[in-house]
């Protein structure tokens, strides 16, 4: 887990190991957001309908709950399937928005590594960082959903 003093501003790291092509991989951290992040750690909790992501860069990530409320989370700033994904984000904190770059390289035995840096934490966002030491948790129940789809 990410363990940091509370003023700290340096990115938060995390890698695994997936056993799935870089397709695939990508595929299942994109399209399959609304399956496999926490719905305990959303906007809307148990009223999540699906978590949508756009496919261009520039575009938004969105919460819709079931009520037809819905919450921009960030937006795209980098997308090459099976490569490389990157996005904004701001669903927890409050200040300058932080941002996600999630990177997907072949392994020499078969599989994916998967490394995710969530930086850009400054004084106007720090106090949210320590809510982010739950990426550990999200990556497993996404790698769960990436192995078993």
């Amino acid at each position: 887990m990410d363990q940091h003093e509370p003023d700290d501003t340096s990115p938060i790291e995390h890698e695994l190991e997936v056993a799935v092509s870089r397709t695939r991989a990508w595929d299942a951290y994109v399209h399959g957001l609304s399956e496999w992040w926490h719905p305990g750690w959303t906007a809307t909790g148990s009223g999540l309908d699906r978590i949508e992501v756009e496919q261009r860069d520039g575009l938004r990530i969105v919460e819709h709950g079931r009520d037809g409320r819905e919450v921009v989370w960030g937006e795209v700033t980098e997308t090459v399937p099976g490569e490389r994904f990157g996005h904004t984000f701001r669903l927890t904190h409050e200040g300058d928005a932080t941002t996600v770059l999630v990177t997907f390289t072949d392994l020499p035995h078969g599989g994916t590594r998967v490394h995710l840096t969530h930086s850009g934490w400054n004084a106007s966002n720090q106090r949210g960082r320590e809510q982010h030491g739950g990426w550990p948790k999200l990556l497993e129940r996404y790698r769960a959903y990436a192995q078993h789809v």
